[in-house]
């Protein structure tokens, strides 16, 4: 017997879902009546994620750890290792995304922001946009008696493991559905930010480095989760910690840009 799941738990992966599909389309919408051009620097912030993240550092990661599996033995190791990876992909991956955008279209901050909106937004739909919703067809199917259903055609372990996948549903607390927007509304403010960094380098309102800091403060904003992972630190004070990391990000890079917002004089 499956136990239903709690009407809270709903709401909030409902509202979970929301934010990772409406914030993006929000953002998209604000940015589209700033400039003509945003839609396809969003498209292209997203493509960079695609290609940075799920294709190009995934095919790094099964080659190194393959080939050096000390990597994966040791939990800070690994930590520091898929901080500075994940930076390095995505940071790079944005950096040919803007330098093309510059070139093709317009240099506006716009069009920095806007690609940032994209790599966040496509994040967000991917990775907990698509989770909770199928979260809610699992909730909505088990409240409505419609378990077994779920579970036609699975026999011996399958059918096992799937009753306790269910069962797991009506275990989780409520608030833990939650978690997963604050994170996403965190992960968008973030990609944003460095979005607006690597179009200060790309503009020459920065100089190299830029990137290289791009890729520093990714990396730190991605080891509170990475320390949560291995270590399993508290969650809410993991949300805490990402949340407080990636508002002090995001307002250096605002200081950052209210300084250089002056394109360079031509030479």
């Amino acid at each position: 017997m499956i136990a239903p799941v709690p009407v809270l738990s709903i709401v909030c992966c409902a509202i979970t879902a929301l934010i990772a599909f409406g914030a993006p389309v929000a953002l998209t919408i604000l940015c589209m009546r700033r400039s003509h051009h945003a839609l396809m620097a969003v498209c292209t912030g997203a493509i960079c994620f695609i290609l940075g993240a799920l294709v190009l550092e995934q095919l790094f990661h099964s080659v190194m750890l393959g080939l050096f599996p000390v990597i994966g033995e040791n939990g800070m190791v690994y930590i520091l290792y898929g901080c500075l990876t994940a930076g390095l992909f995505e940071e790079t991956a944005r950096l040919i995304g803007l330098r093309f955008l510059c070139k093709k279209q317009d240099a506006s901050a716009v069009t920095g922001f806007a690609c940032g909106v994209g790599h966040g937004g496509i994040e967000a739909i991917l990775l907990a946009g698509m989770t909770m919703l199928s979260n809610l067809m699992v909730m909505v199917s088990i409240n409505a008696g419609s378990a077994d259903s779920l579970l036609a055609g699975l026999e011996g372990e399958n059918y096992d493991a799937a009753v306790a996948q269910l069962q797991q549903a009506s275990a989780i607390p409520p608030l833990e559905f939650l978690a997963g927007g604050i994170e996403r509304l965190a992960a968008i403010t973030l990609h944003i930010a460095l979005s607006m960094l690597i179009w200060m380098v790309v503009t020459k309102r920065l100089p190299l480095w830029g990137y290289a800091l791009a890729i520093g403060l990714h990396a730190l904003a991605n080891l509170p989760a990475g320390l949560y992972q291995v270590l399993g630190l508290n969650m809410w004070l993991t949300e805490a910690v990402v949340v407080v990391v990636t508002a002090c990000i995001a307002f250096a890079v605002w200081k950052l840009y209210q300084l250089r917002r002056e394109a360079p004089a031509e030479s």
